[in-house]
């Protein structure tokens, strides 16, 4: 599989962005993964797993067209408790993720990504690369709140 043209550069940059949020997360405990810096903050572990999906829903289902089973509230209402090994289900859910955004950009055509696809959230139709720009801002607004979450988190001790 091969990433050409506009594909490639949306890959690298949502894979890093992802990967600082689970570079933020690493090494973070159960019971840290779970705490949030305020009341209606989102802990690590939601960040992590709803910056995933997002990216994934956004590249794979709204611009390459292939349905995903994603509930939005599931993402918000998970807990890293809930695992035995939660920074490995972490790790697994992101490998199983840009696998699928990977193979999604490669199978792009040029009309993909002129558009239009509708995105429900925004309740508007985009061409690819105005969806791309989106979901790579929307991933970059939760690598700022990870990253602080972080700094929060080691300030705490």
């Amino acid at each position: 599989m091969s990433l050409e043209g506009p594909a490639l550069p949306a890959f690298e940059t949502a894979c890093d962005l992802v990967e600082r949020i689970l570079a933020a997360a690493d090494g973070l405990t159960s019971e840290q993964l779970d705490t949030a810096p305020w009341d209606d903050a989102s802990t690590m572990f939601v960040l992590a797993t709803h910056s995933i999906s997002a990216t994934e829903w956004n590249i794979v289902e709204v611009l390459a067209g292939q349905k995903l089973d994603r509930s939005r509230q599931a993402e918000f209402d998970s807990t890293a408790k809930s695992f035995d090994d939660p920074q490995g289900v972490l790790t697994e859910r992101w490998t199983g993720a840009k696998a699928a955004i990977e193979s999604a950009l490669a199978g792009l055509s040029d009309d993909a990504w002129a558009g239009p696809h509708y995105h429900m959230f925004m309740d508007k139709n985009l061409t690819g690369h105005e969806l791309i720009d989106r979901a790579i801002a929307h991933t970059a607004e939760h690598v700022g709140h990870a990253e602080m979450t972080r700094q929060w988190l080691n300030a705490r001790g």
